[in-house]
């Protein structure tokens, strides 16, 4: 854009856009007005020559950008002049009556210059519930306009005409139904509400309309987006964890706690003020209304730990949590509930002022039981079983709070204060390293020795072979995988533009989640292809921290869940243990293997055993074997401070059935595979030759001396360098059954 302001011609427009840069920072002064002047004479000057709307709407160009830049510059310097005249009413010998007539005019028209060119200023993005640069700026401005029109509203109490009054609040009212997705409010007014029987809270929810009820869906999720960096306070549906995706930005912060069967948060004190005046305002028009003691139940929120703790978290963030405008959103929100108030209050028609009342509290309940943890409505908006417990596990702790960052470059141990450092004699020195060295383990005794291992070899074609038997399986969506293929492109440019480690990092992850996007959809030849290169790149990216992210996703009921599901989630459990997240991807094995298992079981009749199933089936130990080594790999190079949790009987017991399936598979028992493929010693885990390409490697175990194993169930794998699809080097295999708890592995964050 800089080089193309520069080869333009310099016409008037573009000087006009450079005094627009210059102000856009700047608060406005004496000049500002003359400045505002310049700006509306140019834009009528367009609109009656060429036509604004016809530009603005025409493809993407220099002169639109410069016109949109313009249009908005001129519409926040409007309301930021207006801002300065407000202040002119506290003091003595205005006339009030002008100075709110021309205020309310200004607002007015900036409303209706917003309500023009909607189409063009407010186009938040449909895929990820995102907003664009312009968005933003658009919000912002109704955000201060509407501020603006409340605090003139609020101040002067006579001197306006109530008409004039009664034109800015119907444009704000259209406004914010555009805007917050709420739709259009009833042509009709539904049976007037008894406001007079609300006494005592919770409050009734079934008075709203489908309107208000929107309205309340859209402030919840805006306050939950101010506390969320992952979600899009835009999004249309409630706020659930499986909404949640990652940024660009470096803010990434969760800031929400499920308690006592609410979704509860924080917002700033800009807002819980506002909150706070609107409460007296209600409490005066509801006398009979049970009073709400706004401050004491917030003082009594802050004194709580977890509201310190996540402060203080909140604190530390670089970025601005809210992405997307969604603070602006919420004033914007509230700004319009007071509106609503002012109105409803100068109404006399008890209709019209219902109508108002319900517009405020439709937005004012669901932000007040968000900030105060109270059960002031009825409505389950806000309520917490839309976030199960198998949902949040990778994002809560076991009190389903989450007390800080999600993104981290380490992970900090507490320790107690180093002791004094006591300098003692040069003998004395060497006394004490000779008896520490005497005590530290051979790499014999620390390491589990060497294993000999026969290999059974099942490519990929065969695997590919017998999942394309079950053509009826296929769910076609074109449009999906042609998203996917250009994700997976883009990271592939930005791979290949990284010039430093750390962006080498960064990007193969991307990609690694980019590939698994792509084998999720049934247009993709080999899925199994896709998920082999998706651990390889993993395998490049930086090991825990809050690498993990772009791997988490919601996992569908066991009911519901299709073999490519299946497949997909055992490709991310592979993506996880690469990046050493082995708990977690633990977790999704275990998951797809209490799958697999009910569809092996006969007496399942709901669960259909197929050709798909089968290759799960043999993926499942394969991917069991090979996160229990690389538990054992982390532990034995003490790289690791979790403890990996003991698997599931019924988990061993399907991981011998898949083996099985692999035979089967294959065309071979095992008493073929001792002649067909040589003992081969593996030395050491670090000097391991790495097997062909596209090949999945199973095994049948033996003993260390190189005899079979007595117990044919026993899994044991021998060293391989390689993945479980086949390429990348891995820790060395062994699944054995194990008594009581695995107390091997250690997780730490670098």
């Amino acid at each position: 854009a800089f080089k193309k302001q520069f080869a333009s011609p310099l016409d008037k427009t573009s000087m006009v856009v450079i005094i627009a840069d210059v102000i856009k920072e700047s608060p406005p002064g004496l000049s500002s007005r003359r400045i505002l002047g310049i700006f509306s004479s140019h834009l009528k000057a367009i609109d009656h020559n060429d036509g604004l709307d016809d530009i603005l709407s025409g493809p993407s160009g220099l002169l639109r950008a410069n016109l949109l830049k313009i249009l908005l510059a001129a519409a926040k310097l409007t309301i930021r002049c207006d801002a300065l005249d407000i202040k002119k009413l506290y003091q003595p010998g205005v006339n009030e009556a002008e100075v709110a007539k021309s205020v309310v005019a200004d607002v007015i028209q900036t409303l209706t210059t917003l309500t023009r060119f909607q189409h063009i200023m407010w186009n938040p993005n449909s895929f990820d519930c995102s907003l664009k640069g312009v968005s933003v700026e658009t919000l912002s401005i109704l955000c201060e306009a509407l501020d603006v029109l409340v605090k003139t509203m609020d101040l002067v109490k006579h001197g306006v005409k109530s008409d004039t009054f009664d034109v800015a609040v119907m444009m704000s009212r259209y406004l914010v139904s555009t805007m917050f997705q709420a739709g259009s409010p009833p042509a009709k007014p539904g049976a007037p509400i008894e406001h007079d029987t609300w006494k005592t809270f919770p409050l009734p929810n079934e008075w709203q309309t489908d309107f208000e009820r929107k309205l309340s869906l859209k402030a919840y999720n805006l306050c939950v987006a101010c506390c969320v960096s992952a979600f899009s306070g835009w999004e249309k549906e409630e706020f659930s964890v499986d909404k949640l995706r990652s940024r660009d930005d470096e803010a990434n912060f969760f800031g929400v706690a499920f308690a006592n069967r609410r979704v509860v948060g924080f917002l700033s004190e800009e807002i819980i003020s506002s909150i706070s005046q609107q409460w007296q305002r209600v409490q005066t028009m509801l006398p009979n209304l049970e009073s709400l003691d706004f401050e004491t139940h917030l003082d009594r929120r802050k004194e709580a730990g977890w509201y310190q703790k996540i402060i203080d978290s909140a604190a530390q963030q670089r970025g601005n949590v809210s992405t997307f405008g969604e603070d602006d959103g919420i004033k914007s929100l509230l700004s319009f509930s007071m509106l609503c108030l002012i109105t409803a209050d100068a109404k006399k028609n008890q209709r019209s002022q219902g109508d108002f009342l319900n517009l405020s509290m439709s937005i004012l309940l669901p932000i007040t039981q968000f900030i105060i943890d109270k059960h002031v409505w009825t409505s389950n908006i806000g309520a917490e079983t839309k976030n199960e417990k198998d949902e949040v596990e990778f994002y809560l702790d076991k009190n389903y709070q989450w007390l800080g960052q999600t993104k981290t470059t380490k992970v900090v141990q507490f320790q107690s204060a180093p002791k004094p450092t006591v300098r003692e004699p040069p003998q004395q020195q060497r006394q004490k390293q000779k008896a520490i060295s005497s005590q530290i383990p051979k790499p014999s005794a620390a390491r589990r020795s060497p294993r000999i291992s026969n290999l059974i070899k099942v490519p990929t074609s065969v695997l590919l072979d017998e999942w394309s038997k079950d053509e009826s399986a296929k769910q076609s969506n074109a449009a999906e995988a042609e998203r996917a293929m250009k994700k997976l492109d883009s990271a592939m440019k930005t791979l290949r533009k990284s010039r430093t480690l750390n962006a080498l990092e960064q990007s193969s992850l991307d990609v690694s989640a980019a590939l698994i996007d792509v084998a999720a959809t049934e247009e993709c030849y080999n899925p199994f292809l896709c998920l082999q290169q998706a651990a390889m790149y993993a395998e490049l990216g930086s090991k825990l921290g809050s690498n993990d992210e772009p791997f988490k996703k919601c996992i569908p009921s066991k009911d519901k869940c299709t073999p490519l599901e299946a497949l997909v989630i055992l490709g991310r459990a592979d993506c996880l243990r690469a990046i050493h997240f082995l708990q977690e991807a633990q977790y999704l094995c275990s998951w797809v293997i209490s799958v697999c298992r009910l569809h092996r079981d006969r007496q399942e009749t709901t669960f259909l055993w197929d050709d798909r199933w089968r290759v799960i089936g043999v993926l499942c130990y394969i991917t069991k074997a090979t996160i229990d080594q690389s538990g054992e790999a982390l532990y034995n190079n003490n790289k690791s401070a979790l403890t990996l949790r003991k698997w599931e009987d019924g988990a061993h017991e399907e991981a011998n059935r898949g083996k099985s399936d692999a035979l089967i598979l294959v065309g071979t028992g095992s008493g073929e595979v001792e002649c067909e493929m040589p003992q081969v010693e593996v030395a050491a885990y670090d000097s391991i030759a790495t097997p062909g390409n596209d090949l999945f490697m199973l095994n049948e175990s033996q003993n260390e001396d190189g005899r079979g194993s007595q117990n044919e169930n026993e899994l044991v794998a021998g060293s391989f360098d390689f993945n479980q699809l086949g390429e990348l080097p891995v820790p060395v295999i062994e699944d054995v059954q194990m008594d009581g708890e695995y107390g091997g592995i250690q997780v730490v964050g670098i």
